[in-house]
């Protein structure tokens, strides 16, 4: 610890216990003052009466300002709705606003116009629903048709591909015998004697 931290921290040590004890010393002083006025009062009361103490001042009633007034007004316009909202039964008024909302539903629904307005949504959901279903037999023809032109496609490409793999294999065998042909001359030649021209 250095010599600036050492000398702080002890002055200040000593600043706290010196204030401590004054304040200690002072507050012990103002009780002892305090007790020494009461007996002494009451040593003076039993020789003589104490003398009567002063009327209290007359107060004055003053009207409050507008803006207290508005204050007021506010603060008790606050309370009040604070006060109905704790007081208020939530459950009876939520079952009050079902039944109300249900009532007035079932009119709704009872009246002319939504009579009507419900056979038209019904009507356009039977236009909507065979329409849907024109669609989906048109779908279900149209894949039909697309499935047998498939089928019928890949029936000739079989058929070409069987074709050329006949005709492939008809060329293979007959380039097969034309090379055992030229094969067997081959050896034909080399199992006879050479001529006399042929030598080299």
């Amino acid at each position: 610890m250095g010599f600036t931290t050492g000398f702080l921290g002890g002055l200040t040590l000593t600043y706290s216990l010196l204030y401590m004890s004054l304040y200690v010393h002072r507050a012990n002083r103002n009780v002892q003052k305090t007790l020494l006025k009461q007996q002494a009062n009451l040593l003076n009361s039993v020789v003589e009466p104490p003398p009567p103490l002063p009327e209290p001042p007359a107060y004055e009633v003053r009207k409050a300002g507008l803006v207290e007034e508005l204050k007021d007004h506010w603060n008790s316009e606050i309370e009040k709705l604070v006060r109905n909202v704790q007081t208020t039964d939530w459950a009876a008024k939520r079952e009050q606003w079902e039944s109300t909302i249900a009532a007035t539903w079932n009119k709704v629904r009872s009246s002319q116009p939504a009579q009507e307005l419900e056979q038209k949504a019904r009507v356009t959901a039977e236009e909507l629903e065979s329409s849907v279903k024109n669609i989906v037999a048109e779908g279900k023809d149209k894949a039909r048709t697309a499935a047998k032109d498939i089928e019928r496609n890949v029936k000739d490409a079989v058929t070409a591909g069987k074709d050329k793999a006949r005709t492939t294999a008809n060329e293979v065998k007959e380039k097969v015998v034309q090379g055992s042909e030229k094969a067997s001359e081959k050896a034909q030649n080399a199992t006879r004697e050479p001529r006399l021209l042929e030598l080299k």
